[in-house]
């Protein structure tokens, strides 16, 4: 997977005047500098978070009100979603097929592609290091093995920083036989808290789908 497959999106519609810095401790560790004299490590996860994956026993299902949905053209995955609250449009970014704008400055993104990734373990860990390398400050805060929609899927929810500004994002990521594909939601850091309730309806019309071949050519009948 591409480096460009945790696309900070949202970055394009803000202006970035904040300056980072980085410094290494007497210990050795890195930490990044901020414009408001307070310091962070570079990588502040939790062990567990990092090292583990624990399962939620939960069963996750779409909402009722998600009735509206948007086919991946790469894999056969669809997101279903409550086309009251969430507008779609076809992404001209490489890999990312699908952005989603939701209430109150919620953003969204649908990537798949055919590659073919062994386990959702090592999903886990590409994710981790895409975006380590994209961000100057990253934090893993949960890391679950769940069911959505009938399927065993990853869930990560993370915080990152880039150009001094914080998000938060938390996301499904799922394998098939046929390749890969992610549905990853995020606003400001200091808000999703208060919306994470609708990120996480939103997440959960995320769900594999029936292929359907093409149908036959028509006969025309002879005269």
């Amino acid at each position: 997977m591409k480096r460009n497959l945790v696309l900070l999106c949202w970055l394009s519609f803000l202006p970035l005047n904040a300056q980072i810095q980085k410094a290494v401790t007497e210990s050795g560790k890195e930490v990044v500098l901020l414009d408001d004299r307070t310091w962070r490590f570079v990588h502040e996860s939790d062990s567990t978070a990092l090292e583990t994956i624990v399962q939620n026993k939960a069963e996750f299902t779409r909402d009722a009100k998600a009735t509206s949905s948007v086919q991946s053209a790469n894999l056969n995955v669809a997101v279903y979603h409550d086309p009251k609250k969430w507008k779609t449009a076809a992404s001209g970014l490489q890999n990312i097929e699908y952005l989603f704008i939701g209430p109150d400055h919620i953003f969204a993104t649908l990537t798949a592609d055919r590659s073919r990734i062994p386990n959702l373990r090592i999903v886990k860990d590409v994710v981790i290091s895409n975006v380590r390398q994209a961000t100057d400050y990253f934090r893993l805060k949960e890391s679950e093995y769940r069911t959505v929609n009938g399927r065993r899927m990853l869930y990560l929810r993370y915080i990152a920083n880039l150009k001094g500004l914080d998000f938060e994002y938390a996301g499904y990521y799922f394998i098939n036989d046929s390749g890969f594909a992610m549905v990853v939601a995020y606003t400001m850091q200091q808000d999703f808290e208060a919306k994470f309730p609708e990120i996480q309806k939103f997440l959960n019309g995320f769900t594999e789908i029936s292929y359907q071949p093409p149908p036959p050519p028509m006969r025309v009948p002879k005269l």
